[in-house]
């Protein structure tokens, strides 16, 4: 019974609600859309939630990385929110400007929507004179809102400046900001990546913010002022708030349906910064990676990292498809389908259905034409605003990226560091000493290093610290000049908390760091020299500062003291460092703290340093090895890495009674025993032991020397670098290298090309469609046939479904063959670059320093503006054949004559006002690529810059290139903005008053009887449908105008990507050949498989300076040769050549295997001057550039793979007991333990890294370039012991008098100007 009640409740309740629902069809049929779709969008919801939660359940897990750990973060809707909170003050009268502008815009669009009707009614009636004046006023008012539209975008691109400039100045600051650009990444290490969040990630969010303020402050003002109108002429408020919950309830279904976009957005945004990063990486250390034979192992990580970047793409613009199909059809496609039902009322049974006479049509007509154009401005402005999420969450992904940075900057500002201990301990001012009191130092590893350190150096009193690699020497004054904590205890120093170590404490560090600038900015540093001001050093002092460190000559090498040169690659080790010295002396500070700054020069120059910083009466705190320094200094800190210390006294401490016998005895000693003391106790035994002894000369009888100079030969040379540089070609020929990689046979591309070509194909016969049924709808609109509009509907319903697939289905393939396209150009790009050695000849032969920046962010770039430029290519093509046949069949060749006339005469127009926007486009690339490169370089060297204090100096570098950027971009604003109202005039405004004019001629060529209802039907469809076809044909002649400003625009990345095509191809081409040279020139003998042998070999630089001149040198296994000369007098330059690197002009080399470094390792191995880590394992560190497969298959033939891995850590166990590197492998957790090695080493440690990686390779040749330079002198003797032990033939490149009892020949490079002597060695027993 009770089941029969419910019954009747129920068919009651839906009889009445069939009864409300029947009073308007309008609501009833948004009530079914809406229920109907929100039942479906829930069942989906459910099903994608299951499917979300078990598909993203690990990578969530591995999402959650050391960036967020240790810090709550928000939402990113909150980051978006709090910076809107700060760039919206700043847009302030702008965003007022842009309302009101956007209100002039509506009023405009509303009465050419008038107009619209007006021009249809005197079309329709046929009244000329009624049309010419309504024609005129049209046209008129399009100018006026081409250039209200041009002008509206100028200042929102302005804005979009003035925010990024905002933006980046306030992250800037914070990053500047107590070191904070050192700590972010070599201390707290939460953030990965900063400069691509300042670079890349700022310019995103301010750019898509500011197309969202535009696109939100039109709308708003079009919800606002159509709403009004409606109502208005409608004398209802029912339209415009069906209107308002379709959009809004479609709206929120589609929120509730979208995926969490900002966290795919943000796992993109990871994976492009982390690409970079290795590319960066790679063209930074390209030499060691060179010398090294790592191209490989460096190549996979790359090759790995991007084909992850392009999986998660791949994921992101299917999820993206899907979505958008949903969210296109409700918001977008039957809004249009809403707006035909919403003309059943004013127009069927409201007073605005046509009178009875002509006349009343044809205002009806009118009236039609514009309620149409009302109700699709009201959905579309309100369904933009509606659909906002997905660009909300993008702009979220970024906002929270570029807080993210900006909060952990702020924390390392105030003291809160992740990765490092809480500093506890107090830095306090004082005069004329450096002290500790009971001071310890933790690394951010939280490894303590020393232990209740009491030290006090007084004003003229030398300290000499000394100890193992990684004991903490240099750790000592990163805790001195504020770069790492003091965990206990206290530091007195000049100037305090605040002094840093840039003012009376200066900092000569261990890695040079030379800036890009004149000489006087290198001597200068970190004082900051305005051009207003001129020259702070006048030149007579500053060429006697350089005359003090033998640089002089650097200034006509050069180019003369105004030259702005990269000194970083143009000096070498030593010349830097000898820069460094004459820094020193410029700036005359009462503490010098030198930190192994003189390990690239000669003995006799070290001490002479010494002297003049004695003359000087600066106290120094040195860190060395040498022992000829112990000599200058009163008290020795000997560190052994593990807490403990000892206080020694220095020869110079000695007083005359006291003699030898004293020396080095214990004075204090703190911070207990531990298994590193014996490593200590050598390294003070080898300073202690050597000091007494006179440095050995080579001695022995000169063997050769370098041939006489010969002008006529010796200043031919052509420099070989001028053969990798790109040609001047055309645009053209640019265009083609490109579209020839990308459109060339065997190509993957040609699925999407096809796709393509079909979706737009298809979506033009849907147009067509279309136009017709708008006929038909006005059709049947006059002859009030309501059941024939109503069966519209459902056709109406069908074509927004077809559109709803097919527009996202075209944005979708062409997004995907823009990632096909960055595969394809990427991979034929890697396949060469990451090939024998063409990275480095790139990047420091042809001297194309953002090789980086164009392989990955100019190639990302192009390709995703060429595959957006192909449907506006395809499109308009396709739509010109369809539609130029039914505007043929209704106006015959008349129409078709003005059709071209118009496009031919357009186009003359726009060329001839077009400017250059490719070469805009080529600096706007080029600023781009130096403001990210030279963040890039700050990062790199930000030790350095630290201790330098040299924050602002180089903040104040990265503004200016900054400004530079932006100052160009606002001048691509104001040349943009007087084009765009030409463009916008003849591609978009103009062809509407062109569709009229032909319209009108239609009609007056109409032969039907306008009384006869049925003729007036006919006529107005047939008018309608030609409006709509014409309208197609000049929409796809004006995107074909547009094409030239495109292309134009692209032109600028196009020769980017172009010339590093070319110059990667020339450097493969430079390679082959120069193989093909020396293996022809080499003599076929098995004796080349023992010696090698340089025979009247030049040593030119890629510049063309002859640095040795027919150098002959026979180099046979056993017998070891030594490398000596100034600074700059082409030692690693000898073995660039060598190996490979650099071109062989003249001469021919003998050498065992060949000449590819990777595949002759087991026959020449280098160890490089620069160390280099790689990223991986602490075992990769050591079988580097080996793969574990590789070196566990080389250990361990015919067993398992666990016995040949077991087999391989053992040995690998030996080598680091070998190099006295054996605690590493405890301290850091074992084998597979990951660090960035750069980072965690100490500059030693790594250099005894590249001994083992040579003992472990063990091959017949050993070329070491200056590579123990930072070990200890016991540690030194050890390595080359062993090196000889095992057979190696060394080929050294030393400044170290010690070593010469390890060699039998010294080569001697006299002067860098082509001089060379080669010598025999005396044995020190002879």
């Amino acid at each position: 019974m009770g089941s029969v009640v419910d019954l009747k409740k129920r068919a009651t309740l839906l009889a009445q609600t069939a009864t409300v629902l029947n009073r308007n069809r309008g609501a009833t049929v948004a009530a079914i859309l809406l229920i109907s779709g929100g039942s479906y969008s829930y069942y989906l919801k459910i099903l994608a939630a299951a499917a979300r939660k078990r598909k993203h359940k690990s990578q969530e897990v591995v999402i959650e990385t050391k960036a967020n750990k240790g810090r709550k973060n928000g939402k990113s809707g909150d980051a978006l929110k709090k910076l809107l909170n700060y760039l919206l003050p700043i847009a302030g009268k702008r965003v007022l400007l842009l309302l009101g502008l956007a209100v002039v815009r509506t009023a405009f669009s509303n009465r050419l929507a008038r107009m619209q009707g007006f021009m249809f009614r005197a079309a329709f009636l046929r009244k000329v004179p009624l049309f010419i004046r309504n024609f005129t006023e049209n046209v008129v008012l399009c100018l006026a809102a081409a250039a209200v539209e041009s002008t509206s975008n100028r200042f929102l691109q302005l804005l979009k400046l003035d925010w990024r400039k905002a933006l980046t100045s306030r992250v800037h600051k914070q990053y500047f900001d107590q070191m904070t650009y050192y700590k972010l990444s070599y201390v707290d290490r939460r953030v990965t990546n900063p400069e691509q969040r300042i670079c890349e990630d700022i310019p995103k969010l301010c750019d898509g913010l500011g197309d969202l303020v535009g696109e939100w402050t039109k709308c708003a003002v079009d919800a606002v002022f159509y709403s009004w109108v409606l109502r208005s002429y409608t004398r209802t408020n029912k339209y415009t708030a069906i209107i308002i919950a379709y959009v809004f309830g479609a709206g929120a279904m589609t929120v509730s349906m979208s995926p969490n976009f900002g966290r795919l957005f943000k796992r993109q945004a990871n994976n492009e910064g982390s690409y970079r990063q290795l590319h960066a990486r790679l063209r930074t250390n390209a030499e060691s990676v060179a010398f090294y034979g790592g191209v490989e192992k460096e190549g996979n990580l790359i090759v790995s990292k991007f084909k992850q970047l392009v999986k998660d793409q791949m994921k992101l613009l299917n999820t993206q498809w899907r979505f958008a199909m949903w969210q296109d059809f409700h918001t977008k496609y039957l809004a249009a389908t809403m707006a035909v039902i919403l003309i059943i009322g004013p127009f069927f049974s409201g007073h605005l259905r046509p009178g009875e006479t002509t006349r009343g049509r044809a205002s009806m007509l009118a009236n039609m034409r514009y309620h149409t154009s009302v109700i699709i401005s009201l959905f579309t402005a309100l369904g933009t605003l509606a659909a906002s999420s997905r660009k909300l969450m993008k702009l979220g992904a970024y906002a929270d990226r570029i807080l993210e940075l900006e909060g952990t900057a702020k924390e390392i500002s105030a003291g809160i560091n992740a990765g490092e201990q809480a500093s506890r301990g107090r830095i306090e001012a004082a005069d004329d000493e450096i002290a500790f009191e009971n001071a310890m130092v933790v690394t951010p590893a939280d490894a303590t290093l020393v232990k209740d350190l009491n030290l006090r150096v007084p004003s003229g009193t030398n300290l000499l610290v000394t100890g193992p690699n990684g004991s903490g020497k240099s750790s000592l004054f990163r805790v001195l000049g504020g770069l790492w904590p003091l965990t206990a205890g206290t530091v007195k120093k000049p100037g305090g908390p605040e002094g840093g170590l840039a003012h009376e404490i200066f900092y000569v560090p261990q890695r040079p760091y030379v800036t890009l600038g004149t000489l006087q900015d290198q001597l200068i540093y970190p004082v900051e020299r305005l051009v207003s001001e001129g020259d702070v050093i006048p030149e007579g002092e500053l060429r006697a500062l350089l005359r003090a460190v033998d640089l002089e000559y650097l200034v006509e090498r050069e180019g003369g003291l105004d030259a702005v040169v990269d000194w970083g690659s143009q000096l070498s080790l030593g010349e830097q460092q000898r820069l460094g010295m004459a820094r020193l002396f410029y700036h005359r500070p009462k503490f010098a703290i030198l930190d192994e700054c003189t390990s690239g020069v000669t003995v006799d120059m070290e001490e002479r340093f010494c002297q003049m910083v004695k003359e000087l009466g600066c106290t120094c705190v040195t860190i060395s090895h040498r022992p000829a320094l112990m000599a200058f200094h009163d008290i020795v800190l000997a560190l052994d890495g593990e807490g403990g210390w000892s206080l020694h006294r220095g020869a110079r401490g000695l007083s005359s009674e006291e003699g030898p016998s004293k020396l080095g005895s214990a004075l204090q000693s703190g911070g207990g025993g531990n298994a590193r003391g014996m490593d200590a106790a050598q390294c003070l035994e080898g300073l202690q032991s050597r000091l007494p002894q006179k440095a050995a000369a080579a001695g022995g009888n000169i063997v050769a020397r370098a041939p006489p100079f010969d002008p006529a030969r010796d200043l031919a040379i052509v420099p070989p670098n001028l053969a990798l540089q790109p040609a001047r070609l055309s645009t053209w020929a640019r265009w083609r290298t490109v579209l020839r990689e990308l459109l060339g046979r065997g190509r993957g591309a040609s699925g999407q090309l096809s796709a393509i070509l079909v979706v737009v194909s298809l979506r033009s016969l849907l147009q067509d469609r279309m136009a017709a049924l708008n006929g038909r709808t006005v059709e049947y609109v006059l002859k009030q046939d309501k059941a024939a509009f109503v069966r519209l509907i459902g056709l109406s319903v069908a074509q927004a479904l077809a559109s709803a697939i097919l527009a996202p289905s075209l944005r979708h393939v062409a997004d995907s063959l823009a990632l096909q396209w960055r595969k394809q150009l990427t991979a034929v790009t890697h396949k060469r670059y990451l090939q024998r050695i063409n990275f480095y000849t790139v990047s420091n032969l042809a001297g194309m320093q953002d090789v980086d920046q164009r392989v990955t962010r100019d190639v990302e770039r192009l390709c995703d503006d060429l595959s957006a430029l192909i449907p506006s290519l395809v499109k308009p093509v396709v739509d010109i054949a369809w539609f130029s046949v039914q505007l043929y069949k209704l106006t015959g060749r008349r129409g078709m004559a003005i059709l071209y006339l118009y496009a031919f005469l357009g186009f003359g127009a726009l060329s001839a006002v077009t400017p250059d926007f490719g070469g805009l486009a080529r600096k706007e690339y080029f600023l781009e690529g130096a403001f990210r490169n030279i963040h890039t370089r700050l990062r790199t060297h930000a030790e350095s810059v630290a201790f330098f204090g040299g924050g602002a100096r180089e903040g104040s570098t990265i503004a200016t290139i900054f400004d530079s950027l932006l100052d160009h971009l606002r001048s691509v604003v104001d040349v943009r903005w007087l084009y765009s109202v030409a463009d916008d005039f003849f591609t978009k405004q103009l062809p509407h008053n062109v569709t009229w004019g032909l319209t009108v001629l239609y009609a007056l060529d109409a032969s039907k009887d306008l009384s006869d209802l049925a003729a007036q039907g006919q006529l107005v469809n047939d008018m309608r449908y030609l409006a709509s076809v014409v309208t197609q044909c000049f929409t796809a002649f004006g995107e074909l105008l547009a094409l030239n400003k495109r292309f134009a625009e692209l032109s600028g990345g196009v020769t980017r990507v172009s010339e590093m095509l070319e110059v990667v191809q020339k450097a493969d081409r430079l390679h082959v050949e120069e193989n093909l040279q020396r293996s022809m020139s080499a003599s076929p003998s098995s004796d080349n498989q023992s010696v090698i042998q340089f025979k009247e070999v030049d040593v030119v630089t890629p510049n063309g300076k002859l640095l040795a001149r027919r150098l002959s040198l026979l180099v046979q296994q056993g017998h070891s040769v030594l490398v000596t000369g100034p600074n700059g007098s082409g030692k690693s330059s000898l073995f660039r050549i060598l190996g490979g690197l650099w071109p062989l002009t003249a001469g021919a080399i003998r050498r065992p295997g060949s000449a590819d470094v990777a595949a002759s390792r087991q026959h020449i191995f280098y160890v490089p001057q620069k160390p280099y880590t790689t990223i991986g394992t602490l075992r990769e560190q050591v079988i580097y550039p080996l793969s574990v497969a590789e070196a566990v298959a080389m250990e361990g033939e015919g067993s398992s793979a666990a016995e040949a891995a077991a087999v391989l850590d053992a040995r690998l166990d030996a080598l680091m007991r070998v190099v006295r590197l054996q605690y590493l492998v405890a301290r850091e957790g074992g084998w597979g333990a990951t660090a960035e090695w750069g980072e965690v080493l100490s500059l030693g440690e790594q250099q005894r890294l590249g001994m083992a990686r040579l003992f472990f390779q063990n091959p017949k040749f050993g070329v070491l370039d200056e590579c123990t330079n930072a070990t200890s002198v016991d540690v030194e003797e050890h390595l080359y012991r062993h090196a000889a032990e095992l057979g190696i033939t060394l080929i050294t490149i030393t400044q170290r008098a010690a070593l010469l009892k390890y060699h039998s020949v010294e080569l001697r490079l006299i002067d860098g100007e082509g001089d060379w002597q080669l010598r025999t060695i005396v044995p020190e027993d002879s």
